[in-house]
């Protein structure tokens, strides 16, 4: 995990109305909060009901990946073969709870 997305983490636990660093951000609303990539809501995550969505804002680049990995680590736990995103042969595929699902690019899912 790099330091940001710990940072990125950190804010959402901490309930920090808004935290950005350099292309990262998280904005809480009470009971959610967004968090943007590059200016692109790439998730929303309500803490109650620890229910995640996530986006990939059509970029399917390293970095979206990596932000949406640990989002989604930090909610379902860090067993890769159980929850995640991977490329494979250029597409994206998500891992949720065991299950593989192409991952849809510019759309929404709840993981």
């Amino acid at each position: 995990m790099r330091k940001i997305e710990r940072q990125m983490i950190q804010a959402i636990v901490d309930d920090r109305k808004h935290w950005s660093k350099d292309n990262t951000r998280v904005e809480h609303h009470g009971t959610y909060c967004d968090v943007f990539l590059h200016g692109h809501k790439i998730a929303v995550y309500y803490p109650n009901s620890q229910q995640l969505h996530i986006n990939n804002c059509g970029y399917e680049t390293n970095t979206t990946k990596s932000r949406l990995n640990v989002l989604i680590d930090f909610v379902k736990g860090s067993d890769p073969t159980q929850n995640g995103i991977f490329q494979k042969n250029w597409n994206w595929w998500l891992i949720s709870d065991g299950e593989l699902l192409d991952f849809p690019s510019n759309s929404w899912i709840t993981v």
